[in-house]
């Protein structure tokens, strides 16, 4: 095992550090048959990894740092591993491929210079612990130094007196992989198909005849998992090896439960051999079906046609984890491989393949083809059970300022998922004494995609302060549908849904905003700012790059930068002087969070940059440092109160360096010893000519969403500025 950070836990932000005390608190745990007996029970048995070495000297101080207090094994040294290393069949290094795969970390943005090859480059991995006795890491030529990994090397489980049959098997095995490859190497596929089949019947009769062997039972366990690896691999290098392409496609990807379904079972042979297709079983759908034996020459192509129904009680495609309500963790359904990304497809189709005498069944999930955009062409995707009608409801998160009157308007969209015409009536399921105008609404769809967004008034008259659940859904008969979904897909990620209930938060709070404030938005990355803006009661208006370039700015009461606006608006980066101009003239502008993009110049309206510095405890204490200033009186007291109930963090890439005509307006301080002492920056005031510029690094634009009722009296505060509040 090999982790990224020290075992102690230094360094990097709190999901780095627990990643890597975890890791090898599981390197111990999984070999410690007293740990989890319940699995023991469960047929299970204890695995033991031989080593656990993470990197040391990586940036950020991160792995073995100054007043490391991590003890690793007796002798233990640091191994190099050579990064600059050349694939030839890649054409790159590795440590261009490292940076290759790093820059595509598109979630934070990390784009970057592939490494251009520099020469030998080493990456230095610090042994913490090992179970190979005797072992001194000061020898290792490489992270698997004393670790036997040869076929023949699994006799070791066997002890010191391995029965003779064990170690003929295996040294027949290892005989058939190297003959494999040195004829691959010599005369290509044609020449490995033989020694790759003979390396299958090895591998089969050595399984079979272990429990003939004089064995323990554990080293019985501990060989036959083994092979049963190896045996898998042989059977892929004998289907790669004979030129078989097997492919299972649906003529739809996107089902309803008990929708009909057209499949093609296909098999084509590109190698010189003459195989044979012995049938095709097909599985997950409403009945069993099978394809006939069919022989299958050189350069021949099987075709299997079945029509096929989804079952009317299959389970819809779904995320197998959801998060637990008022933790920080997710619970995952057990029926799935812990840590597997996605539930396996229950479609599947079961080639039976017979190789010069040798019978393989390969399974292949059945997917949908289908042609992307302009730019993508051809995808695939596993079928993706969806309900008859998908239903989504806005606001996900309504807030309501007391006494404002609590009217809201909720949106109900509406999608007809299946093939056929389809009808029903849309309700909303509303708190007691809650009312909706209309009461429903019909809705007749007519083809598939199609969609119907209704609307209703809700009306909460008389409602206390607090947070209500209201839903909506769909009638059809006796069925009721209140689900829809979220579909993710990008030219590198095949399409996934996540499903998502039909239903929001509507929070009535004492909040108030500063009265007929109009509020320019220039819209950054994911942001989800502008609705909160709008339930306050301001009116919004997004400004686009006309409106940077020659608008009238003076129009807006406040001027707002959405998150990370400088790296995603040229326009803005081009314009900046246009808003500083603005603030000169009395205006307020307020710039939320951004990156190091925002050091590329001088945005703001004295030198500043942006630091790394955050505070990632949503609880940590703040402290008010301008308590006389208006953001913190009107049109909302600010107190402990604000500070409450705040998630995942409380902000980050505070201003650091910066003139001094920059004012802190708070400082904070993080509880966690690796980020200990004040840290200013996070909600910082300066007053060129007659307006304000405002940087704000505390995390409004995540607090927001999730409907954070501090966060929502902070913004309209500091909105109000702009009408004055000085």
């Amino acid at each position: 095992v090999v982790s990224a950070m020290s075992p102690e836990g230094r360094g990097g932000g709190q999901h780095h550090q627990a990643s890597a005390v975890l890791a090898h608190e599981a390197w111990r745990a999984a070999a410690d048959p007293a740990r989890f007996p319940e699995q023991i029970a469960e047929g299970l048995a204890p695995w033991q990894a031989r080593k656990f070495y993470y990197r040391v000297g990586f940036p950020f101080g991160m792995g073995a740092g100054p007043g490391s207090r991590f003890r690793p094994a007796r002798g233990a040294g640091v191994t190099t591993v050579d990064l600059g290393g050349y694939d030839a069949l890649l054409g790159a290094t590795w440590a261009e491929i490292g940076s290759l795969a790093r820059g595509m970390h598109k979630c934070q943005g990390m784009g970057q210079f592939i490494a251009l090859p520099s020469g030998p480059a080493g990456g230095r991995y610090r042994l913490a612990e090992t179970t190979i006795a005797d072992h001194s890491a000061a020898a290792d030529a490489s992270l698997f130094d004393g670790v036997d990994t040869s076929i023949a090397g699994l006799a070791r489980f066997a002890g010191e007196n391995a029965p003779a049959a064990l170690d003929r098997g295996l040294a027949d095995l290892a005989r058939q992989a190297r003959a494999a490859l040195d004829r691959f190497a010599a005369e290509g596929m044609a020449g490995a198909r033989e020694p790759v089949v003979s390396g299958l019947d090895a591998v089969r009769a050595l399984r079979g005849s272990l429990p003939a062997m004089a064995l323990t039972d554990d080293a019985r366990r501990e060989i036959d998992l083994r092979l049963e690896t190896k045996e898998r691999q042989f059977e892929r290098a004998a289907v790669l090896a004979h030129g078989l392409q097997l492919d299972a496609f649906a003529d739809d990807g996107v089902v309803t439960r008990g929708q009909p379904v057209g499949l093609a079972l296909r098999a084509a042979n590109h190698g010189g051999a003459n195989v044979a297709i012995h049938g095709v079983r097909v599985s997950g759908f409403d009945a069993a079906s099978r394809c006939d034996a069919e022989p299958l020459g050189a350069g021949g192509v099987y075709l299997c046609e079945r029509s096929v129904r989804i079952p009317v009680d299959a389970r819809l495609t779904d995320i197998h984890w959801s998060h637990v309500e008022g933790a920080d963790r997710y619970d995952f359904e057990p029926d799935v491989p812990f840590g597997a990304p996605f539930r396996s497809t229950p479609f599947r189709a079961t080639f039976d393949v017979d190789l010069d005498g040798t019978r393989i069944a390969v399974d292949r999930p059945v997917r949908n083809r289908y042609v992307g955009d302009l730019f993508t062409g051809e995808k695939r995707m596993d079928l993706q059970v969806v309900p008859r009608f998908a239903v989504s409801m806005t606001p996900e998160i309504a807030i309501i300022p007391a006494g404002s009157g609590t009217a809201r308007e909720v949106r109900v969209t509406v999608t007809n998922t299946g093939p056929d015409a389809t009808a029903g009536s849309v309700v909303l399921d509303l708190p007691a004494g809650w009312s909706a105008a209309p009461a429903s609404v019909p809705v007749r769809l007519s083809r598939e995609d199609e969609s119907r967004t209704v609307r209703f008034s809700v009306s909460a008259d008389g409602a206390a302060a607090g947070e209500y659940q209201v839903g909506a859904a769909v009638e059809n008969g006796s069925e009721r549908f209140t689900r829809g979904f979220q579909v993710i897909e990008y030219p590198h990620i095949e399409r996934r849904h996540i499903g998502r209930p039909a239903a929001g938060t509507f929070k009535i709070i004492d909040v108030a905003v500063a009265p007929d404030l109009t509020v320019g938005y220039i819209e950054g990355v994911g942001d989800a700012v502008p609705p909160a803006i709008e339930q306050l009661g301001a009116h919004l208006e997004f400004i686009d790059a006309d409106d940077l370039a020659w608008g009238d700015l003076a129009r807006f009461d406040v001027i707002v930068t959405g998150v990370r606006a400088y790296e995603r608006r040229q326009d803005l980066r081009a314009n900046n002087d246009r808003l500083l101009e603005y603030v000169d003239d009395g205006g307020t502008v307020i710039v939320q969070y951004n990156k190091f993009e925002f050091n590329q110049a001088q945005y703001g309206p004295y030198p500043a940059v942006v630091s790394r510095n955050r505070v990632t405890d949503e609880v940590a204490p703040i402290r008010i440092l301008a308590n006389d200033h208006p953001v913190f009186a009107w049109p909302n007291p600010v107190g402990p109160a604000t500070w409450e109930q705040w998630v995942q963090e409380r902000g980050l890439y505070f201003l650091g360096e910066r003139d001094e005509r920059y004012a802190d307006l708070v400082e904070l301080e993080d509880t966690f010893e690796y980020n200990l002492g004040l840290k200013r920056g996070a909600l910082v005031e300066a007053q060129p000519g007659r307006g304000r510029w405002i940087y704000v690094g505390l995390g409004l634009w995540r607090q927001l969403p999730a409907g954070t009722t501090g966060a929502y009296a902070l913004l309209a505060n500091l909105l109000s500025l702009g009408a004055g509040g000085r």
